[in-house]
């Protein structure tokens, strides 16, 4: 089996270009230092049931106006530079998040593999994790870009879990297989799609958020109140797409919705206070999204 090209993945080809070409609060552990392979863990819980985020590596992409913040470039860079970032880059972290639920091991989005030069340490941190691909039950992708779905498949195109079920919505499936066919073929007996908003399991309830794909889920994991909301891709950065919800990212496939619920989500995070884990956020991406005079801003754990 030959693996998976590289060219769309539901148009993802031109951030993945333009990555190549650039360089109450729950008690927590802190988060363990990168091995010498690089992967990196932090454990915390969701009421009772165990969490571990896992880093898969980073990302930089130019602060150009190209992909986020499009039209905004001078704009960003002096928002970026109020916090003592870098005004010329935009740097993302990748992490997907393990959790253990029962009998069964929860895995939200498999990193990106070597489709980014900087990342694919998912297998390594999954390893201090002291989790096994085979232990993994349940595979829950947010949406069918290359940085969420390549870890489904090794390099030489073999199921990178091979046992796990893969949940995803029922548009973003159909959506997978109109335009990767081969790279849906590959994983399409494990895939069990569900219509968008549904109750998958007992501790995992899908929240439509399209815009950024046609498919595109939330998570809301835990039970009761203890619930956290995995954000997936409606943010990416915790500067831009917080304090300007309104500028528009170059891969949203549908602008306008995408802007809308990114300024409704944040919204209603801040209001309830839920607690986030935030894929792209800095390490380990878990906070709160908060009302700061008039305008959002993140609040890590």
């Amino acid at each position: 089996m030959n693996a998976p090209s590289l060219v769309s993945l539901v148009s993802l080809a031109a951030f993945v270009s333009l990555v190549a070409c650039s360089s109450s609060t729950p008690k927590t552990t802190p988060p363990s230092p990168a091995g010498g392979d690089g992967g990196r863990i932090h454990r915390f819980r969701i009421g009772a049931l165990d969490a571990i985020a896992l880093s898969d590596g980073t990302v930089s992409v130019p602060n150009d106006g190209a992909v986020f913040a499009v039209g905004h470039a001078e704009e960003a860079a002096d928002l970026l530079a109020l916090v003592g970032m870098p005004r010329d880059e935009l740097h993302l972290s990748i992490q997907p998040l393990l959790v253990k639920a029962d009998t069964r091991v929860l895995l939200f989005d498999t990193g990106a593999r070597d489709a980014i030069a900087t990342a694919g340490r998912l297998p390594a941190s999954l390893a201090l994790a002291g989790v096994t691909p085979g232990d993994v039950t349940d595979i829950f992708i947010s949406h069918a870009h290359s940085d969420h779905v390549f870890g489904l498949v090794t390099a030489a195109g073999a199921r990178a879990f091979p046992t796990a079920t893969i949940h995803l919505s029922a548009p973003e499936w159909a959506a997978l297989e109109a335009e990767e066919p081969a790279f849906a073929a590959s994983i399409a007996a494990n895939v069990k799609p569900f219509a968008p908003g549904a109750q998958v399991l007992p501790e995992v309830l899908a929240v439509e958020t399209r815009g950024h794909t046609a498919g595109h889920s939330s998570y809301l994991v835990g039970t009761g109140d203890d619930r956290l909301l995995y954000l997936g891709d409606v943010a990416h950065h915790t500067v831009v797409s917080l304090q300007r919800p309104a500028w528009s990212v170059a891969v949203d496939s549908d602008h306008a919705s995408a802007d809308a619920v990114r300024a409704q989500t944040l919204s209603r995070l801040a209001a309830a206070h839920t607690r986030v884990y935030a894929v792209h956020f800095p390490f380990p991406g878990l906070g709160h999204v908060v009302d700061q005079d008039g305008a959002f801003a993140w609040q890590a754990e």
